[in-house]
């Protein structure tokens, strides 16, 4: 028998947004429900594996009060096939109070019994939504140490900050080479600078003491778009680049890719 957590809820606008920073990436989703700690965890990655988002948000910043939980604080893996779809219907609750429900049953994954959740019910004295939970066998589990140990975990070649108005500068220049699908981060002489085809933008005094020689990390365009407009702490590895957020508990690692001769060519030397 399903047994159920549920929530009270007036604005959960900051759910919502939280839900979009792993929109960008994958519509499915794996939701971790930790009743222990009051929040909700997720990690997300694309098809090639080559961009990683790891983010945290307590049931209190989400906009969510627990109401009705476990006897026993649980530990509840909720799998999300659609997220637009959630957020579209959390859209139809913007005013007034109205609960939001995760029912949930013990399963069976291989030897190891799991909490997952079966389906989300939002109701108000006027409006009922339910939607599914998919099966938890569509996903590849990350635990918090695999994500903070090994996906990253990088001894940097220099750390620098990387506020939000120069993720949007650099996103702005490049719409300027759009055909390009590279990005470089490079530092020279005691600096960070960001390439694309036609620009290379200044974004930090404190790059690795390697004199005139670049040191050039790669990654695509598509993976630096996955990264949240927000301001980060930046670990530049030999091979990722680990971009930590001040502004809320996100972490997102992109992995260096190698450029062809025909990029190698087409790049313009400044």
């Amino acid at each position: 028998m399903a047994k159920t957590i549920e929530f009270t809820a007036k604005n959960v606008k900051p759910f919502s947004l939280w839900l979009k920073k792993f929109a960008s990436i994958e519509n499915s989703l794996l939701i971790e429900v930790d009743e222990v700690n009051k929040c909700f965890t997720a990690k997300s990655y694309n098809e090639e594996k080559s961009v990683v988002k790891f983010s945290r948000i307590s049931f209190e910043d989400s906009g969510l009060t627990l109401k009705k939980g476990s006897k026993n604080p649980q530990f509840i893996k909720v799998g999300i096939y659609n997220i637009p779809r959630i957020i579209k219907s959390l859209d139809h609750f913007l005013s007034g109070e109205f609960s939001f429900s995760i029912q949930y049953e013990e399963v069976l994954e291989g030897t190891n019994k799991n909490l997952a959740g079966t389906a989300l019910l939002i109701k108000s004295p006027s409006l009922k939504i339910k939607i599914e939970c998919t099966s938890l066998n569509i996903f590849k589990y990350i635990s918090d140490s695999m994500f903070k140990n090994k996906i990253a975990q990088t001894d940097p070649i220099t750390s620098f900050d990387l506020p939000n108005v120069t993720i949007e500068k650099i996103n702005s220049l490049c719409d300027l080479d759009k055909e390009y699908k590279f990005l470089e981060f490079l530092t020279r002489n005691k600096k960070v600078f960001v390439k694309g085809k036609s620009f290379e933008l200044d974004i930090a005094d404190n790059g690795a003491d390697n004199g005139d020689d670049k040191i050039i990390l790669s990654i695509y365009k598509d993976q630096f778009d996955k990264v949240d407009i927000e301001s980060y702490s930046i670990d530049f590895g030999e091979d990722k680049l680990v971009f930590r957020s001040k502004d809320s508990n996100t972490i997102t690692v992109t992995s260096m890719v190698v450029k062809d001769e025909k990029y190698e060519e087409d790049s313009m030397e400044f």
